[in-house]
């Protein structure tokens, strides 16, 4: 004869993140660090080979800065 189950064992268990949350922001850094210097190394390489988009790449590259920044500092206030 089969012992019997205390009770509440069968309760679910709660689970916690599968990853913890202080990981994140390490790896979140990492991965955007090698965004921006790929994006860099692709726009130096399209400059290089066409020099004319210098002039239009480095306006947009000079706006999404100002969003940033712009996003930033109003996140932060």
């Amino acid at each position: 004869m089969p012992t019997p189950h205390p009770p509440g064992d069968d309760d679910p268990q709660p689970w916690g993140p599968a990853v913890p949350v202080g990981a994140l922001w390490p790896l979140l850094l990492f991965v955007l660090a090698l965004v921006v210097l790929l994006a860099g190394t692709a726009l130096a390489y399209l400059t290089w080979r066409h020099p004319g988009l210098g002039a239009p790449l480095g306006v947009a590259l000079a706006g999404v800065t100002l969003l940033v920044t712009i996003a930033l500092a109003l996140a932060r206030r």
